[in-house]
């Protein structure tokens, strides 16, 4: 199956952004414009670029960690001066820069080669710019250090006073009081520039916007660029002050003056009002002209461009986590209990109907069918300790023990092979397994066939011990619990529906149990394939008839409904680790069988309000996520692989093999015809041994089922007539009908072979 390489890459960037952190911090990736972290939350917010891999989407995240781990979140927010806010910002982040690049010098390269790409692009504004001549001492000092010092400055003494003061910096009050110092002292020098003759055409002025020809209020516009601002700001981003301007942060304080139409509009009103005025000056208190504001210009020249590493057509991402099931009164319905349900209502159904001849019928069956499987089973127990002693021999060692073998002495003249040796096998793994049943209405058709394959696998494990637990799932709920709830609802998480999660068999019940259990399972699989398929006409008694017109059936909280098998799995993610732990099982086989996808969560998430259907869900599940366009089922499964170690082998029952239930699992083919041949390998296989492996995400073996051959098939040599004297004859049905036997029962045949 083609993976998704671009969710596969938002989590790699993931897994890097928390390990520069060295903490496990949120990271989000959604359509912003800009880098930024929250500090306090410590939640980091990445852009969706067009290209998810590459120096600068690295140099981005580990500019944003370094601010994660070096730059305090409440001295920040406090600064409200919107030069000053600017001159900390490009120092704080020549500070933090160099830190990150010091704890981590393997990401020295993605900021150079980050730059370079972004500086091609100028990014930065400073194309066609003499840098020594036209920039301000903040703005050389933001393009040194992005630039890695790669930039031709010549800087004068003066500039290398300020440049040993920015080298010197060690904390973020340094980095206050060195801005307060810097800022001050560019706002003399501008002062001291306004007295020269020629000012207006001085270079700083014209490209810092300083001169009074300039019909530019600084009131209307948070670049210092005047009404030529070619990007308008996104007012959402506005509300982000933990923002950092450079390397695609923005200047919250900035943002929240970029209004929208409405604001242009008073803009507009206010030049007119302006108009024959001698100076374009923003009035202040008392009608006297505001100064300028002093920014460096690099910064929001990158601000603006950013835009364009953008993805706009992705819409953005809903963070939420995989609720924590409520395994104490919520969908988890233990074995007792539904062992008490059935009793009990078996025993009300006798109120209204004479349910004895059912019983009787009921009995008959489930004990010939017990009773023909017996020795097959048995056959395959032998067939599995076989295996597994063969492949424990396999693996055995012989070692020296380090005493002399008295009858080897008279050849230690030509041999040092004297000493005894010691066969070592090594000891076989604690197995168990989990099986999880789909109870849905879908089934009902191929359900019966299928409780007799699981009965088939729950008496092997009996017979060899190994630990099992059998779960099947329904949406159906008792009335008694619709105001209790299967899922939590903290605040972030995504809303699952309530289901109800049976554990209908286990190793833990004793043989009366187990009986009566497996007789149960017997009784509901054969309801619901006489409940939806008319067979009165291949009864050729009316004593049968009669007893399944009488079938007590079961309770309405067991019925069969839709597919909560997603839910199922968040609940078995945290079953499996406590059923490993508690029985010491090493190799644990966990089966799904199903016959069609699982139900997709509503969507909503706690806490957001109604479910904005352009975004993209993402998933948490303990700290790995993955999006809604990918398959759920697959991850949550994924989870159980890689967390638990588990084993994990689906059975998906086909109804009807058609040419694309096969064809779809082809994906390694050179060309049509290559395709054709290996669907007719698969066909072929289907035909002989009623199952074919094919691969599937989430899976290590994911076998396709025929749902019409599902059925147990049994042999008696005395329903066998051969003609007399033709031994061959007798020796071939003999030998197809035990390969039969094993075919037959193809969900315990493919479980030994993966377990032995």
């Amino acid at each position: 199956m083609k993976k998704d390489t671009n969710t596969m890459n938002l989590e790699v960037k993931s897994n890097l952004a928390k390990l520069l952190a060295t903490e496990n911090i949120t990271i989000q990736h959604n359509n912003v414009k800009t880098a930024s972290f929250d500090v306090k939350n410590r939640v980091l917010t990445l852009p969706i670029f067009k290209q998810k891999s590459g120096d600068v989407y690295d140099m981005l995240i580990a500019h944003e960690c370094a601010h994660a781990l070096y730059t305090p979140y409440e001295q920040w927010e406090g600064i409200n001066d919107k030069e000053l806010r600017s001159y900390v910002n490009v120092l704080e982040d020549t500070r933090i820069d160099h830190l990150i690049q010091k704890k981590y010098p393997g990401v020295i390269k993605n900021y150079q080669n980050g730059f370079d790409i972004l500086e091609k692009q100028n990014f930065f504004g400073i194309s066609g710019k003499d840098i020594n001549k036209e920039l301000m001492i903040i703005d050389k000092i933001n393009l040194r250090s992005k630039s890695m010092n790669r930039l031709p400055f010549s800087f004068a003494p003066l500039d290398d006073k300020w440049l040993a003061k920015v080298d010197a910096l060690k904390t973020f009050d340094d980095v206050l009081t060195l801005a307060k110092e810097m800022l001050e002292w560019q706002k003399d020098q501008v002062e001291q520039m306004k007295k020269l003759p020629d000012f207006d055409n001085h270079v700083i002025s014209k490209t810092y916007e300083l001169s009074d020809d300039d019909d530019f209020d600084d009131e209307e516009s948070d670049n210092g660029q005047g009404d030529n601002s070619d990007v308008e700001q996104n007012d959402d981003d506005a509300d982000e002050k933990n923002d950092f301007n450079n390397f695609g942060d923005q200047e919250a304080d900035d943002e929240k003056d970029s209004q929208q139409s409405g604001d242009s509009k008073k803009g507009e009103e206010k030049k007119e009002e302006s108009k024959g005025e001698p100076d374009s000056y923003a009035k202040g208190a008392g009608g006297d002209p505001k100064p300028k504001l002093l920014k460096a210009i690099t910064d929001d020249s990158f601000t603006q461009r950013s835009e364009e590493l953008l993805d706009d057509t992705n819409k953005g991402y809903r963070y939420g986590k995989i609720p924590q099931p409520n395994l104490k009164d919520g969908a988890l319905i233990s074995f007792k209990t539904w062992l008490k349900d059935m009793a009990e209502y078996r025993i009300s159904q006798r109120k209204y109907n004479d349910i004895s001849k059912y019983d009787v019928y009921l009995d008959k069956e489930y004990k010939k069918f017990m009773n023909e499987n017996k020795k097959t089973v048995m056959y395959l127990v032998k067939e599995f300790e076989m295996k597994k002693a063969a492949t424990a021999y396999k693996r055995a060692s012989q070692d020296k023990t380090g005493i002399i073998d008295p009858l080897k002495l008279p050849q230690y003249k030509y041999s040092d092979d004297i000493f005894k040796k010691l066969t070592i096998v090594p000891d076989g793994k604690n197995h168990g397994m989990m099986m999880l049943l789909d109870w849905s209405g879908s089934m009902s058709d191929v359900l019966f066939n299928t409780v007799k394959q699981l009965i088939n696998l729950v008496e092997f494990c009996r017979k060899v011990n190994i630990p099992y637990e059998v779960y099947f799932f329904t949406s159906e709920r008792s009335y008694d619990r619709e105001n209790k709830k299967d899922f939590s609802q903290n605040t972030g998480e995504f809303v699952f529906d309530d289901f109800s999660l049976v554990n209908c068999l286990s190793h833990r019940m004793n043989k009366k149990q187990a009986d009566l259990a497996l007789k149960m399972m017997f009784h509901m699989g054969m309801y619901f394939d006489n409940r939806y398929t008319s067979r009165r006409n291949m009864w050729e008694d009316t004593t049968t008839y009669d007893a399944q017109c009488n079938n007590w059936g079961i309770s309405n909280k067991y019925y069969l409904g839709n597919t909560p098998l997603n839910e199922s799995l968040i609940y078995l993610n945290k079953l499996i680790p406590m059923y490993k732990k508690k029985y010491g099982i090493e190799k644990l086989t966990f089966i799904t069988l199903t016959d069609g996808a699982g139900n997709y969560p509503r969507g909503n998430i706690v806490g957001e309000g109604d479910k904005d259907w352009e975004k993209t869900e993402v998933f948490d599940i303990d700290g790995t996520k993955f999006t809604s366009k990918r398959n759920i089922t697959t991850e949550l499964l994924n989870h159980i692989k890689k967390s638990y170690g588990a084993n994990v082998i689906g059975f998906y029952i086909v109804k009807r093999v058609r040419r694309w239930d096969l064809e779809k699992y082809i994906t390694n083919y050179t060309d049509y015809s290559d395709k054709i041949a290996k669907y007719n390998v698969l066909r072929k296989q289907m035909t002989k041994d009623k199952a074919v492996a094919v691969d599937h995400e989430g899976y290590h073996k994911y076998f396709i089922l025929d749902g019409k051959k599902l059925d147990i098939e049994n042999f008696s040599m005395n329903n066998v007539e051969v003609k007399k004297g033709t031994t061959s004859e007798l020796k071939r049905v003999f030998g197809k009908s035990m390969a039969n036997l094993l075919v037959s029962r193809v969900v315990l045949n493919k479980f030994i072979q993966e377990v032995a």
